[in-house]
């Protein structure tokens, strides 16, 4: 009997373990598996119910400029206050598997969406990370390409293929994400558009105090504060 004992008492031990290196593998899986998809690389490309990420964040200013490359080397500083349409900043990267439909999609540096027209500009990053060959190979011939590791980190992008739409005349980003496709892409600038125009409505309805609270909280967004001499102009600056 004692012998039986010991090879219960043996196998229960030998299960235990194999639980719990079960669970430590699924565990290790899962991390895998969220830092692919932070770089923008799916394992589930088929999948046609894959979740769209896609969605409308609460706007922040942006930055007015893109600087970098383009794919055949030379210096680019692209403005986003050009023009009356807003800015489809496009981050894809050239090794992405999930980037491959909009690299295709993406025919003109301006383009219509769900009746509203984008200024389109992909950026990817920089030639130090990026092959500027396979990005000149990539891009459409009237689609603007800016290799720029600097606008990735300052528009905080997490992976490819990633989305943000900048208001040309507020220079706010009213809307950033990921989609799995051009339709869920589509989606969502439908809903952007729709939430742009709802703002501007709204605003349109607002008191004085309300535009002035407003005001009050861009420019604190922006590190501008009540007292800041730089919100007061003397007319005298400038003068000899």
């Amino acid at each position: 009997m004692t012998t039986v004992y010991a090879i219960v008492i043996g196998l229960t031990v030998v299960v235990a373990f194999l639980a719990l290196l079960v669970v430590s593998l699924l565990r290790t899986q899962a991390e895998i598996l969220r830092r692919l998809d932070s770089l923008g690389i799916r394992l589930d490309e088929d999948d046609s119910s894959a979740p769209i990420t896609m969605r409308t964040q609460p706007a922040r200013t942006s930055t007015s400029d893109i600087a970098g490359v383009n794919p055949e080397g030379d210096p680019v500083v692209k403005s986003l206050q050009l023009g009356n349409d807003p800015t489809l900043l496009a981050f894809l990267s050239t090794t992405c598997t999930s980037c491959s439909e909009f690299w295709g999609a993406f025919e003109s540096d301006s383009m219509v969406f769900h009746n509203a027209r984008y200024r389109v500009l992909v950026v990817t990053l920089g030639p130090s990370e990026e092959s500027p060959t396979r990005a000149a190979n990539l891009s459409r011939t009237g689609v603007d390409v800016v290799m720029s590791s600097e606008a990735w980190e300052a528009f905080e992008v997490p992976g490819a293929p990633y989305f943000a739409v900048v208001d040309t005349e507020s220079q706010q980003v009213i809307g950033e994400g990921t989609a799995v496709d051009m339709a869920a892409l589509t989606t969502f600038l439908s809903d952007a558009a729709g939430d742009r125009r709802w703002d501007q409505s709204n605003l349109s309805d607002r008191t004085d105090a309300d535009r002035e609270r407003i005001i009050d909280d861009e420019l604190r967004r922006a590190g501008l504060h009540p007292g800041d001499p730089r919100l007061y102009h003397d007319r005298h600056d400038g003068e000899s």
